[in-house]
C-alpha cells in the first residue's frame, strides 16, 4: 500500500515540479529504449512516503527520479535497467548517487537523492544499461535546483 501511494506522490510531484519550472521534457531515445528523467525537491513527498522509499528530505535534498521504457510489441514496456550516475554543481564538486529501484505493478523506476548548499545549476550524468552485455547509454541533463526556504 505505501508503494502505491509512493508512486502516486513520486508522479504527483514531479508534474508539480514540472510545472513550476517550464514544460515537461522528452525522453531521450537510445535505440529502441526510452529514457525518462525528472527532478523535485524532496519537500514535496510526505515524510511517511520519502522514509518508507528510503529517500531523505530537507531544505537542500533533492530527488532524482529515472524511468526506462522499451517499445514492445504491445506498447511501451519498463526495463529493469541498471542506472548508476553523478551529479555535479557550479563549483565542478562531483557527488554520485546512489539510486533505489522502486517496482509498482508493472512501472519499474529509480530515485536518487541528491543535495545542494545554495541555488545553482546542477548538471546530472546518469548512465543506463538495460540488461547484461547491453550497451551503457549515457544520460546528460541540467537542473537548477531551488533550495526550500
Amino acid at each position: 500500500m505505501k508503494r502505491i501511494l509512493f508512486a502516486g506522490l513520486l508522479m504527483l510531484a514531479a508534474a508539480t515540479a514540472a510545472a513550476q519550472s517550464g514544460p515537461a521534457q522528452s525522453p531521450q531515445r537510445f535505440g529502441d529504449l526510452l529514457i525518462y528523467h525528472n527532478t523535485f525537491n524532496s519537500s514535496y513527498l510526505q515524510p511517511e512516503i520519502a522514509a518508507a522509499a528510503g529517500l531523505q528530505r530537507g531544505p537542500r535534498q533533492g530527488v532524482v527520479n529515472i524511468a526506462v521504457q522499451r517499445n514492445g510489441a504491445d506498447g511501451p514496456e519498463a526495463v529493469d535497467a541498471r542506472v548508476e550516475g553523478s551529479v555535479k554543481n557550479l563549483l565542478q564538486q562531483t557527488t554520485p548517487l546512489k539510486f533505489m529501484r522502486i517496482q509498482e505493478q508493472d512501472a519499474v523506476y529509480f530515485v536518487a537523492n541528491y543535495s545542494a548548499g545554495q541555488r545553482g545549476l546542477l548538471q546530472f550524468e546518469v548512465r543506463v544499461q538495460a540488461e547484461e552485455g547491453a550497451p551503457v547509454h549515457t544520460l546528460r541533463f541540467q537542473q537548477e535546483f531551488h533550495p526550500d526556504e
